[in-house]
């Protein structure tokens, strides 16, 4: 999908701008969901420092796996579809 002048073609930038937002926008929406939890507003706030830096530690792995397989599965929807707009338009 390399475009013959060696760069990225308009449908690999594309496809990767939209595979990030979606990345950033599903960080925004776990950090904020679990600021605005129960659990992290009444018992998060008792543990250790220690214990604290473990937890977010699990936490941002887990969510970077998933941001990871969600950049992936919608850079190639948006290449596909810029593919389509670009070719059709």
């Amino acid at each position: 999908m390399i475009a013959l002048h060696g760069g990225l073609s308009e449908e690999m930038i594309y496809g990767l701008g939209g595979g990030f937002f979606i990345a950033l926008l599903f960080f925004i929406f776990r950090h904020y969901r679990m600021y605005k939890s129960d659990y992290y507003n009444e018992e998060y706030v008792y543990f250790s420092s220690g214990r604290k830096f473990i937890l977010y530690l699990g936490f941002l792995v887990v969510n970077l796996c998933v941001a990871y397989a969600l950049f992936f599965i919608f850079m190639l929807v948006c290449g596909v579809i810029s593919s389509y707009l670009i070719k059709n338009f």
